[in-house]
């Protein structure tokens, strides 16, 4: 056994401005650092080492490093971080390789296993109480159950399902039951697939269905598949802001079918498209949900609106002086909170600069440093965030002349409406060309469309004022505090 050599105190340099936990970084540029945390703190910071030798930040940034209880030689600086650079990378692919080792062995690695399997060391085996489910969904769907009532019969059942970090919303999704049926081959030959650094790796399970049931499924998915002949593309005026009191945003589709009054389907003569509500488990559809709606009538009542407000926008106008007003007055307001936040991470600063002061003085333990080092960083990561959130401050000069381009602006889409209610498409292409100016008054002016039980369709109209006004100049710089504060809404009932 080889005797134990206490390692060489390890020193690293940081890029400039970086603050991390047990640094403190002032105006002056000065790094105070304690480095006994060496160990686990020298991989963390040779991440951030992306230079060569030759350019090191601290001889070109002239920045002075003041250690806790080491003395520092910014000559070595460049070579030290090479070897730490060195040493990281070496760890990495020590860890790959040993990744690799196991897998090669067939020993199982960190990851999900599938529905009926649980990893007991190296090995995966099976569990009864979900392999049986598993037995049973297939034999279910071979049986030509639709996945919907495999579902109802797993929830009346009670069977379990495999734990989660996060709690389910869904009990038995359907995506669970796909990825068990999708699963079929896995499950019929023993074997789990894992994949490092692009290579695969096969690790030998005990099986759960045998290949009788295996084909069987196989043949009846390929009969399932279908592959229609006319494809057919429509223009979705409103695809993507319509939403329903599920709270889920809507699908389009094309539909051949229809039910009658007696329930029965038929065949339509023509193929039209439909927004459709895209909740699949319905015990938790809205009592308040339509289900479905016809494109035409959809995207008529959304058209017919948005030209409502575009011809009368007199509310729109009241709206936006009152936001030009606000964003005046709150510009201020940005201002001083920026520089109650900027100094108190000054004082965060000399704070830690004190506090390591007092480590070299002996006048607090190291442990004490070291625990309120790591509080005062999560304080300073905090109100950086809180800074950054703030963003960059309002070009107030923009809004001089506001009112003129807005008013400019709404010209020019009434202008552009009624050019379009007077259009008349010859072919696909034209009709193309009038969706592709209507879709783009959409994405303007429509935030969002809800659809109630009676198929009635309530238009959110967001104008982003700013936005407009920038598209000229492109001098605005919109606050990200102020995106949702920064825009006019109406809703047309």
């Amino acid at each position: 056994m080889k005797p134990y050599r206490k390692r060489a105190p390890w020193y690293s340099v940081l890029p400039p401005g970086a603050i991390l936990p047990g640094a403190a970084c002032c105006p002056t540029q000065r790094l105070s650092m304690d480095w006994d945390m060496a160990s686990p703190f020298r991989v963390f910071i040779a991440m951030y080492l992306r230079q060569p030798p030759s350019r090191c930040s601290i001889q070109e940034h002239k920045t002075a490093v003041m250690l806790a209880r080491e003395t520092f030689d910014p000559k070595i600086a460049p070579l030290r971080a090479w070897v730490a650079q060195m040493e990281l990378d070496g760890m990495k692919e020590r860890m790959t390789m040993g990744v690799k080792a196991r897998l090669k062995a067939g020993k199982a690695n960190t990851g999900q296993d599938r529905y009926g399997y649980q990893r007991v060391g190296d090995q995966i085996v099976i569990v009864e109480e979900e392999a049986r489910w598993v037995r049973g969904i297939f034999e279910w769907y071979l049986n030509g159950c639709r996945l919907m009532e495999i579902r109802d019969r797993l929830i009346a059942y009670n069977a379990p399902q495999k734990g989660s970090s996060i709690p389910r919303r869904i009990q038995w999704a359907r995506s669970s039951i796909q990825s068990i049926l999708i699963s079929a081959k896995e499950y019929a030959y023993g074997i789990k697939i894992q994949t490092r650094k692009g290579k695969r790796f096969e690790i030998p399970v005990e099986p759960i269905i045998d290949l009788v049931t295996y084909e069987r499924f196989v043949q009846m998915r390929a009969s399932k598949r279908t592959h229609p002949a006319n494809h057919v593309e429509f223009d979705y005026l409103i695809g993507g802001v319509l939403y329903c009191p599920c709270g889920l945003k809507w699908g389009a589709k094309t539909q051949k079918t229809r039910k009658n009054k007696d329930g029965v389907v038929r065949e339509r003569k023509t193929i039209v498209g439909i927004y459709y509500c895209t909740q699949n488990h319905l015990d938790l559809v809205s009592p308040d949900c339509p289900r479905h709606i016809g494109v035409k009538k959809a995207e008529a009542q959304v058209w017919e609106k948005v030209c409502e407000v575009i011809n009368n926008p007199q509310y729109l106008i009241a709206q936006a002086h009152q936001l030009v007003d606000d964003l005046r007055a709150s510009v201020a307001n940005i201002h001083e909170e920026r520089a109650r936040i900027e100094k108190e991470i000054e004082a965060l600063t000399n704070e830690r600069q004190a506090l390591i002061t007092w480590a070299r003085q002996g006048k607090i333990t190291t442990t004490d440093m070291e625990n309120q080092l790591s509080a005062m960083t999560l304080q300073e990561l905090s109100l950086k965030h809180e800074l950054s959130s703030l963003g960059q401050r309002i070009n107030i000069n923009s809004l001089n002349d506001w009112e003129e381009r807005f008013m400019e602006y709404l010209v020019d889409l009434q202008v552009g409406v009624e050019e379009l209610k007077s259009a008349v498409p010859q072919n696909k292409e034209e009709r193309h060309n009038v969706y592709l100016l209507k879709r783009q008054i959409i994405d303007t002016l429509v935030y969002k469309a809800t659809i109630n039980r009676n198929r009635e369709i309530m238009v959110d109209i967001r104008l982003n004022l700013l936005a407009i006004l920038d598209q000229d100049a492109k001098s605005t710089m919109l606050d990200l505090a102020y995106i949702g504060k920064g825009e006019t809404y109406t809703h047309t009932q």
